[in-house]
């Protein structure tokens, strides 16, 4: 979600990294749903799930187990009248934070490819694919 030159990122409390809002599919849902489901789950946020910016594919270690998922990524738009300005997690692990476009390199954002999704989203290019192995 961007506004205003911002982009919303997603923090984890206790390690300190951001990634982008959303989540899991669950069996029967599509990538839409998880992220409207998500948001209302995370910020009691009601969202509309509009186009998909961006599929990627990463491979990594977490917790000394090999992972390997696929993120679709998918602009989408709020749909609370109070704003995006006033988007609060309702989950003690995370914070949700507006990030400045210009100072995405100051932050730890995982996967290290997010920046450049958000990057290509932001400035309204057309879909990209990427594989990264960390």
């Amino acid at each position: 979600m961007f506004h205003v030159e911002r982009v919303l990122l997603c923090k984890n409390v206790k390690h300190g990294y951001f990634y982008l809002p959303g989540g899991h599919v669950e069996l029967g849902e599509t990538a839409a749903q998880a992220l409207v489901r998500e948001m209302q789950e995370e910020a009691a946020l009601a969202v509309v799930a509009n186009e998909v910016v961006a599929i990627d594919e990463h491979l990594f270690e977490q917790n000394g187990r090999a992972r390997h998922e696929i993120n679709v990524y998918l602009a989408m738009k709020t749909l609370d009248s109070a704003g995006p300005s006033s988007i609060q997690s309702v989950e003690e692990h995370i914070a949700f934070e507006w990030c400045e476009l210009s100072q995405l390199d100051t932050r730890d954002i995982r996967p290290s490819h997010a920046k450049a999704v958000i990057r290509t989203a932001a400035a309204g290019k057309p879909l990209a694919w990427s594989s990264v192995r960390e």
